[in-house]
């Protein structure tokens, strides 16, 4: 089974609303003002409620809780805002799948998120962008679940005989799911870096190039799977030295705080939105 074979499926899946694909240009633009975002989020039920509901959060929430759309966009900020509405155009582009825990892979998607944001910013790159390529790096997950059950079941056990999660996707579909992730992607119209940082996610070296989103992406899963196992700072920077994107960054020991410091945020985030 091809990439576009499976890809072929994408259309029986939702799309990404119209009213989300403009506000996600709109947010992305430079020349944007706050309150064009509050009117385009205004033609958004769901995106409305959101918002509101973050703005409300205990992460940003003051004494007094506020009521309209306006004041939420005033209250988050340009950056939380560019957050939620790429969340929010992903969360909406997939229904339930039966049998698959979607509430897990969301919390475990903005938790990614947020680490390759706080990457991004140790090796002064765009953290916006790392955030999206960070929402976007499991969606191809997302379709085979919804396309291939069986499959998917198939790809499980591989994973528990030891196979890695790629490995697995490679040995049941001949794909996997970063190149599903890039092709989806391109699909919906996002920039070629993040198309490119997705697909090559588990391969951030191609021949001479070096792609690092590509990097950020999988150092930042990879953080995510097994931090919380790492008992005290010695065992951390030991991991840290065993993982090739560690010194491909170029991140320093001071990562260990910021990570510290960012873990669980992302999970946080996904709660107060699901």
């Amino acid at each position: 089974m091809s990439t576009e074979q499976l890809l072929k499926h994408i259309d029986k899946l939702p799309k990404v609303p119209k009213v989300v694909q403009e506000l996600m240009e709109l947010v992305n633009s430079e020349g944007s003002d706050m309150s064009q975002i509050s009117n385009k989020i205004a033609l958004d039920q769901v995106i409305s409620a959101r918002v509101l509901r973050l703005s409300n959060s205990a992460h940003f929430g003051r004494s007094r809780s506020v009521a309209s759309v306006d004041e939420a966009v005033i209250r988050l900020g340009l950056s939380p805002i560019r957050t939620l509405v790429t969340a929010s155009a992903l969360m909406s582009a997939f229904p339930e799948i039966e049998g698959f825990d979607l509430n897990e892979f969301w919390a475990t998607t903005f938790e990614v998120a947020t680490l390759c944001k706080v990457v991004a910013k140790e090796v002064k790159a765009d953290q916006n962008e790392a955030f999206t390529a960070g929402m976007l790096h499991n969606i191809g997950d997302l379709l085979i679940y919804s396309a291939y059950p069986d499959k998917a079941s198939k790809v499980e056990l591989h994973m528990e005989t030891g196979k890695t999660k790629p490995e697995a996707q490679q040995i049941v579909l001949n794909t996997d799911n970063a190149e599903l992730g890039g092709a989806l992607a391109r699909s919906w119209k996002f920039a070629d870096s993040l198309v490119d940082a997705i697909a090559h996610q588990y391969r951030a070296v191609q021949g001479d190039s070096f792609s690092q989103l590509a990097a950020i992406i999988n150092f930042s899963s990879k953080v995510d799977t097994h931090w919380d196992n790492l008992v005290d700072g010695e065992a951390k920077l030991t991991w840290l030295n065993h993982q090739l994107e560690y010194s491909m960054l170029g991140l320093s020991e001071n990562v260990i705080d910021v990570i510290d410091e960012a873990r669980g945020t992302g999970r946080d985030m996904a709660n107060s939105l699901l």
